[in-house]
């Protein structure tokens, strides 16, 4: 059986305004020595979550910008895939042609892309500077925006962005505009084939916030990292078994996957008495 922690990382492994695990590296590096396969799944870029492996000390693969690309993929122990099954977002300037075509100007007018503001007020969106910021601006498949009008507005501007093959996700400090995929696509496509390849799988998936919805409920266990100052989020399809933890990342998150594996080495004991 194969044991995998598919995890969002800021406010669920990273601290919510520090954006550090430095408490529970040594902790989550001992789960990769147990076999445990962790996997980042993130609306975070490419270069960040390669910055993450590299303060973490582990090579992992990743899923990043809110499911539009899986990285590393060699790393997982299944048949070589072709490179086009592991992208699936389309590029910034592709997704600007779509936004200007179909989303009506009146919604366009409370988004505000980080990419067209000055470089101090991306910082305090994003609470990063200097080379940090850099990375987390470096998109390939998503344009971060921040939206200013009221509830009504953002509602319909997600319909007729779906109408038009595009998602609009709403994180913990930002705004994201992708192409029309989310976390929980990979975690679909890796059970199946690691099922095609005559393993079963058994994902725990670790989320804070909206964006983490889909992973979720998509999980075999979901794990809910409160945010503070924010209700735990609620899933609407939850998977049969679902742990709230008590503490804020990075704790939180540890404190969930203990609760997991314990719950998992009950099951198999039950399962073999």
């Amino acid at each position: 059986m194969g044991l995998m922690f598919m995890t969002d990382l800021d406010g669920t492994l990273l601290g919510h305004d520090d954006f550090s695990f430095a408490l529970i590296r040594d902790d989550i590096l001992a789960l990769l020595g147990t076999g445990v396969t962790i996997v980042p799944n993130s609306s975070k870029t490419s270069r960040e979550i390669s910055v993450f492996c590299d303060e973490l000390g582990a090579s992992l693969p990743f899923i990043c910008e809110n499911g539009a690309a899986l990285v590393n993929r060699p790393l997982f122990d299944l048949p070589a895939a072709p490179r086009s099954a592991d992208v699936v977002g389309l590029a910034p300037d592709q997704l600007m042609a779509l936004w200007g075509q179909s989303v009506d100007s009146t919604l366009r007018h409370h988004c505000h892309f980080l990419a067209d503001l000055p470089e101090a007020e991306q910082a305090w969106h994003l609470g990063l500077r200097g080379a940090a910021l850099k990375q987390a601006l470096a998109r390939d498949y998503s344009a971060p925006f921040v939206f200013t009008g009221p509830d009504a507005a953002f509602a319909d501007l997600r319909k007729q962005a779906v109408n038009a093959g595009l998602s609009v996700k709403r994180g913990g400090r930002v705004c994201n505009l992708s192409a029309g995929h989310d976390k929980s696509g990979f975690t679909k496509s890796l059970r199946a084939e690691y099922q095609a390849a005559g393993t079963e799988l058994v994902i725990v998936g670790f989320g804070d916030g909206e964006n983490d919805i889909g992973m979720l409920e998509t999980s075999d266990i979901a794990c809910v990292v409160p945010r503070p100052g924010h209700p735990p989020l609620t899933l609407a399809s939850p998977p049969p078994t679902v742990i709230t933890a008590r503490r804020a990342a990075p704790e939180g998150w540890l404190e969930a996957a203990r609760q997991a594996l314990s719950i998992l080495e009950f099951k198999r004991g039950d399962n073999h008495g």
